[in-house]
């Protein structure tokens, strides 16, 4: 019972009425350790048993089963524990079955342990009245099927969990403590082939010391071992994006970077500078003139945009004739143009000619082809008046003429029916304080800007003759006083669109946009991008060993013939196997151990036969396997 977890009480049994017996019992004076007992006061059966804890106390507890063998009747009982699992049968019918989740001691360490049956103690309490016969105690697994041999077993019982449980325990614990074994033999081996057997090598002649290194070109080769192993010799860490191989040189160096427009660009770095497209070469920045896609429109219909080389074909659907919604938008546009007249007033005193042509069809395909708006040095007092075309619904057009002591200017807007009567009403009120403020001097020496205003900080003060407007700057809209950002990504061309073209993708930003290449592509300009060769450029991941096949915005590897992997890790493949813990390093080529030659590493070196040890004259070199 000591070596197994799992143990049965097997009885056949006729108890009195109302008896209450103990059928067997383990104990020592007054304490009991195993004890199975049947009440015919309760009709009970009950199991006494002790548990050690992890501490080393000792528990006494008692496990109840209500049935009652107290009736003059002969009954088969048995009582498996298997662990921590209980099973109580009865005439081969199984009753209770029950976790405690507390292990029964079965070591009974007691000094002077008694077996008693029929009777707790030596004391003769709880002595059984009836007939016992057939009692055994079962070690190990099924003892109810000595009892009742039809019975099913069942597999794996509770106990053999545990047991299986301890084995692997012990096993971890074995494995544990062999690999330290291992690990520390691992290094008095080590140590007895790097100290007790250096062999040095020879080099046309020259001998070389276990441990020396030298170079040879662009090679550093190092004895170990009595074995020449050479590799590309080490270079220090450059710290720039495009080192270069110089011819004759064995590192890659640095070449000189380039500093303009305040900023400092590295050798390779590509910069679009304006219009130009550069790149910094050793020190020098080389630049060309971007090359501007060709446009399939007519020259009339190409429009350019501030800040933008490339000049884009404009659809009918981006000429929108509408009057700015505020009316210190139409002042701004009001004082521009009288800048601009009193710098061209002596070429042009006669006469300003404003023409607007191909105006875009409204929503009822009205389509005006060429309105021409003039202006004399005559004091006219400006006009709104109402304008049909085709009979159609009528729209507004307002003129607003104003002459000034030394210039004269006009503006006209196309309103639609829609929005005329509110916007006409701006406009008069804006052609009145035109007209208010005519007559009075121009003190050009005011700056209403410096005075303070609320212009937006995304916005332009401008000063006119006896105020200030407010204008957004590009790439933002609004009245000048509240300026949003203008999504250029959302419109293809046109003012407030973006113009990326090939292989990019417009990203917003904040008062402006950028063409981000896609991936596999580089920057040709500002608007375009082409298919980057990743396998001519180096910047791509293959292994050494593998050859980089290019493919349209992208690439892939492909290991040598006699590697395998996946390109971007690819080992070599010898058709023979390495022995003596020699390594595959090159295709069908074995690198064997310290102390083995031959093509698969099978032959043991003779140090003695080559002359390669270290023995002096007044000993005897012993050869021995592997070194």
């Amino acid at each position: 019972m000591k070596k197994s977890s799992e143990f049965t009480f097997s009885v056949v049994l006729k108890q009195e009425q109302s008896n209450s017996g103990t059928i067997i019992s383990f104990s020592n004076g007054i304490n009991r350790y195993l004890e199975l007992q049947s009440s015919g006061r309760r009709d009970e059966i009950r199991f006494h048993y002790t548990h050690i804890t992890a501490a080393g106390a000792t528990q006494f507890l008692t496990e109840t089963f209500p049935y009652r063998l107290a009736d003059d009747i002969e009954h088969k009982v048995s009582l498996t524990v298997s662990g921590t699992e209980m099973q109580l049968f009865i005439d081969c019918h199984p009753l209770y079955k029950r976790v405690t989740h507390f292990l029964p001691d079965r070591n009974f360490s007691a000094s002077n342990m008694q077996l008693f049956v029929g009777q707790r103690n030596s004391n003769s309490h709880y002595l059984f009245k009836g007939e016992l016969k057939d009692l055994r105690i079962i070690s190990g697994s099924y003892g109810y099927l000595s009892q009742c041999e039809l019975m099913d077993a069942q597999c794996p019982t509770c106990g053999q969990f545990l047991e299986l449980e301890n084995a692997l325990l012990e096993l971890k614990q074995t494995m544990s403590l062999l690999t330290k074994r291992l690990v520390e033999a691992e290094k008095r081996v080590s140590y007895i082939e790097e100290c007790d057997c250096k062999k040095s090598c020879l080099i046309n002649g020259t001998t070389k010391n276990d441990g020396d290194a030298w170079d040879i070109g662009c090679s550093r080769c190092e004895c170990k071992q009595g074995i020449v192993k050479c590799g590309p010799r080490p270079c220090p860490e450059v710290k720039c994006k495009h080192p270069v191989l110089k011819e004759g040189e064995c590192c890659p160096v640095c070449l000189k970077s380039c500093y303009i427009t305040k900023k400092d660009f590295e050798h390779g770095e590509i910069q679009i500078l304006g219009c130009r497209n550069c790149s910094c070469v050793d020190g020098n920045m080389h630049c060309e003139y971007l090359q501007c896609p060709e446009l399939k429109c007519p020259p009339e219909q190409q429009m350019s945009v501030t800040d933008e080389c490339c000049k884009f074909c404009q659809g009918i659907s981006s000429y929108p004739l509408i009057a700015p919604p505020q009316d210190h938008a139409l002042l701004g546009d009001i004082y521009q143009q009288h800048q601009q007249q009193q710098q061209q007033q002596q070429k042009r005193e006669e006469q300003n000619v404003f023409q607007l042509n191909n105006f875009p069809q409204n929503n009822h395909n009205e389509h005006i082809n060429q309105l021409n708006l003039s202006s004399t040095a005559d004091n006219t007092n400006g006009s709104v008046s109402t304008i049909t075309e085709h009979g159609t619904e009528e729209r507004t057009f307002v003129n607003i003429l104003s002459t000034g002591r030394n210039s004269h200017f006009e503006q006209g807007f196309l309103l639609d029916e829609k929005r005329s009567n509110q916007q006409a009403e701006h406009l008069e009120d804006t052609v009145e304080a035109v007209h208010r403020n005519q007559d009075e001097p121009l003190d050009e020496g005011v700056d209403y800007c410096s005075k303070g205003h609320a212009c937006h900080n995304n916005a332009t003060c401008l000063n006119l003759n006896t105020k200030y407007t407010c204008t957004c700057r590009s790439g933002f809209h609004g009245d000048g006083y509240e300026c949003f950002d203008v999504d250029e990504c959302t419109q293809q061309g046109g003012l407030t669109g973006n113009h990326c073209h090939l292989n990019t993708r417009c990203v917003n930003t904040f008062g402006s946009y950028i063409c981000e290449c896609l991936s596999g592509y580089r920057r040709q300009d500002k608007f375009n991008c082409v298919e980057m060769d990743e396998c001519k450029s180096g910047e791509h991941d293959c292994h050494e060993n593998a050859d980089c096949i290019n493919t349209l915005g992208s690439y892939h590897c492909r290991c040598k013939e006699g590697y395998t992997g996946d390109g971007h890790d690819c080992k070599p493949v010898c058709n023979q196997t390495c022995l003596n813990g020699g390594e595959c390093r090159s295709p069908n080529v074995c690198t064997c151990r310290t102390g083995y030659v031959g093509d698969s590493c099978e032959k043991d070196l003779d140090e003695c036969a080559t002359g390669v040890h270290r023995c002096k004259d007044t000993t005897d070199c012993v050869n021995m396997p592997g070194w």
